[in-house]
């Protein structure tokens, strides 16, 4: 007779049950998530970071971007005035070896802002001339968009972007995990930009201190939009704020400027870069 069963035999319970609970399962493994993402994203940041210099700036120049653009045969004299001041004052900063870089004005926008982007283009706002008292403010604005030309932050943070969409293509699919590494990889490059706001200010200030002999002025802009908050906005500065954004605080950087100050006299801006 055989001693084989006749059919299965029922497992226990407790067989391949771990006695853990789950809600504990799976945070560790968010944490790990995010954590993996987190060292992921840090490595991509830093590889850019040592990647983009060695671009020849020439071939950045060869790219098309699709930032705004200005067309001085379709600009009225006024704002073709506004541009060339602009650039004057900005190789009057940077120096005949300098690299190659066009200063844009968008007469349009009233938001006070600058920024540079790939290409070597800086664009200048409406509203920042309308917030500057002297070109002095208006010169450590210029030299802080230049600085992140010269230390090529806009092929830095391209290159990072296209190592993140690389990523998040790669993962595929619309739920929470996919959410979590995107704000975690978020947050980490909005390290690094912080990182590069910091360095372009003392570029700037450095700039201002050879051009003029001083630094008075340089605070100028900031200190207008950081009274312009508090007027307009009940929330006060916070270390969740700054973590928020790519800029470090209005505040941080006041100080900052501050404490480099040189005093002397300012420069009265320029007729053409009056706004009437």
């Amino acid at each position: 007779m055989s001693n084989q069963p006749t059919e299965n035999p029922i497992l226990p319970d407790h067989i391949n049950n771990q006695n853990e609970n789950p809600l504990k399962d799976f945070l560790i493994l968010a944490v790990a998530v995010v954590l993996l993402v987190s060292a992921a994203t840090w490595l991509l940041a830093a590889s850019a970071s040592w990647l983009a210099p060695k671009i020849p700036y020439s071939w950045e120049l060869s790219w098309q971007d699709t930032s705004p653009t200005t067309d001085k045969e379709t600009t009225d004299t006024a704002q073709q005035q506004k541009e060339q001041a602009l650039q004057q004052l900005l190789e009057k900063l940077i120096g005949d070896d300098a690299l190659p870089v066009r200063v844009h004005y968008l007469a349009d926008e009233s938001t006070p802002n600058a920024f540079a982007t790939l290409g070597g283009h800086i664009f200048v706002t409406r509203g920042l001339l309308e917030n500057v008292q002297s070109e002095n403010g208006l010169a450590m604005v210029l030299a802080h968009e230049y600085a992140h030309i010269e230390l090529r932050h806009p092929m830095i943070l391209a290159l990072e972007q296209v190592s993140l969409g690389l990523i998040f293509s790669l993962m595929g699919g619309d739920n929470i995990a996919q959410m979590v590494t995107q704000n975690t990889s978020m947050f980490t490059v909005l390290a690094f930009s912080r990182d590069m706001e910091r360095a372009s200010d003392q570029f700037a200030l450095q700039r201002l201190l050879k051009t003029y002999g001083h630094t008075a002025g340089a605070d100028e802009f900031f200190t207008q939009i950081q009274t312009q908050h508090h007027e307009n906005s009940s929330l006060p500065d916070s270390p969740w704020l700054e973590f928020m954004q790519t800029h470090p605080l209005t505040a941080e950087r006041i100080n900052t400027i501050q404490n480099f100050m040189l005093g002397g006299e300012t420069t009265p801006l320029p007729a053409q870069l009056k706004i009437q």
